[in-house]
């Protein structure tokens, strides 16, 4: 092994191990470790100033879409947007053991259009807990529906999970390639998903005497209440916006994303709240959410910059290609993409995506593999929402969900995320998408 591969393999083990353990901030291991690294390799300030820079031009799109797609998407909740919706949906249906999980899917993937895992278990699980209680229904089906859905909607544009994957690429308006080329993937696995989540229903109302059973749909949806922020009367001009907004970014794609939105949050802004004082208000609230997400983003940049221009990358391909079989090369991606739900209890989201993912990527390309095709593969770690240290929202899904143990949870949802897991591969893999 080369010095180079081997400063930088312990560059990656070092800020994996800081962040799993939490000792530092995200930030921190974004900026300080690959300059040291840097240093440690034998480059000077003025070369290390040029690996921030080009590493940086590879995320600064990405962190201009977070900075504006995210706080739209907020506005649009607190403007009720996405409670009218459900509450549309509760109108109109007969709840019973099968509709209440089918239900569940469908809330959570309207509750996760805003982009953010808390909101989905927040609306959703408290909505719906009394009547999975009322028709017998186990209640460790909910979070692991929220779970899968909550992944199956971070294909969006403006997702963080998507946005993280789309700065690896080099390509314009990356976040809307991969979400149009995991599209069908995306409406195949909804589809299965709500075929799976009835299935649980009708295997409850048949285990379970639901005979006589009544729900009170007003008392239903009078737990869904406006504030002070909710617009129901511009609920038709909030939805036609955003239509706009998501058709602008599948068939325009030579308009910066980040603009589209840019444009959509002015306009929903001036609509909603005209008043200038309470946008300014409503602006610091959003923007707080954005740290230190966004920063870490951007930021990550530098880690792809000095990985890359230092020579580090190909050292540490080299590297793996002189141990790993040539026979097993080209599907060295696609075997870490069907093992990723256990894998995932070793990574965070951030050294999945920015430590992981482009060593594998710049390996396979020495295969042929074209790294939007990696990339897209390793895209949706299904593991994430089995473990905390990834995902610490779950444990406010699990203490929503009648004070669940987290080991309940987790042993429930394991094994059945790890087979939409390999379903989900396997499917990319024939259709094309994978390969």
């Amino acid at each position: 092994m080369s010095y180079l591969a081997l400063v930088g393999f312990a560059m990656m083990i070092i800020i994996t191990v800081l962040l799993l353990k939490k000792k530092v901030s995200t930030i921190f291991c974004f900026t300080v470790i690959p300059v040291v690294a840097a240093l440690l390799v034998g480059a000077n300030l003025a070369q290390i100033g040029g690996y921030v820079s080009k590493g940086i031009l590879k995320t600064y799109e990405i962190a201009l879409l977070m900075l504006f797609s995210l706080p739209y998407f907020s506005m649009q909740s607190d403007t009720g947007m996405f409670d009218y919706i459900v509450k549309f949906i509760l109108k109109r249906v007969k709840v019973a053991a099968p509709v209440l999980t089918a239900l569940t899917v469908i809330i959570a993937c309207v509750c996760e259009l805003d982009g953010s895992v808390l909101s989905v278990y927040l609306i959703t699980i408290p909505l719906l807990l009394p009547l999975y209680k009322k028709f017998h229904v186990d209640t460790r089906i909910m979070p692991f529906l929220c779970s899968v859905s909550i992944l199956l909607m971070c294909n969006t544009p403006w997702n963080p999970r998507i946005l993280r994957s789309a700065s690896l690429l080099t390509r314009n308006n990356a976040a809307s390639y991969l979400f149009v080329k995991l599209l069908p993937m995306q409406g195949i696995l909804l589809a299965i998903l709500l075929v799976y989540a009835i299935y649980l229903g009708i295997r409850t109302k048949k285990n379970a005497a639901e005979a006589g059973e009544k729900v009170d749909v007003n008392e239903l949806l009078g737990m869904i209440k406006d504030t002070e922020l909710s617009r129901p009367k511009l609920f038709v001009p909030n939805l036609i916006l955003t239509v706009i907004i998501i058709i602008t970014l599948m068939l325009f794609q030579q308009i910066p994303n980040y603009f589209v939105f840019a444009i959509g949050l002015v306009i929903g802004m001036m609509m909603n709240y005209p008043n200038l004082k309470q946008q300014d208000k409503l602006a610091q609230k959003y923007y707080a959410k954005l740290w230190p997400v966004t920063p870490a983003v951007l930021l990550s940049g530098v880690v792809v910059g000095v990985m890359q221009y230092s020579g580090m990358l190909d050292a540490m391909v080299k590297t793996l290609m002189a141990v790993i079989p040539t026979a097993v090369g080209p599907y060295v991606y696609l075997i870490i993409a069907l093992f990723s739900t256990p894998l995932m209890l070793l990574f965070t989201n951030d050294t999945w995506y920015y430590a992981l993912v482009p060593i594998v990527a710049a390996f396979s390309s020495k295969y042929g593999v074209a790294p939007e095709i990696v990339v897209a593969t390793l895209f949706m770690n299904f593991g994430a929402m089995i473990s905390p240290v990834a995902q610490p929202q779950i444990y406010v899904a699990t203490e929503l969900s009648d004070g669940m143990d987290l080991s309940t949870y987790v042993k429930y949802t394991f094994p059945k995320l790890w087979v939409l897991n390999v379903v989900w591969v396997a499917g990319g893999f024939l259709l094309g998408t994978f390969r």
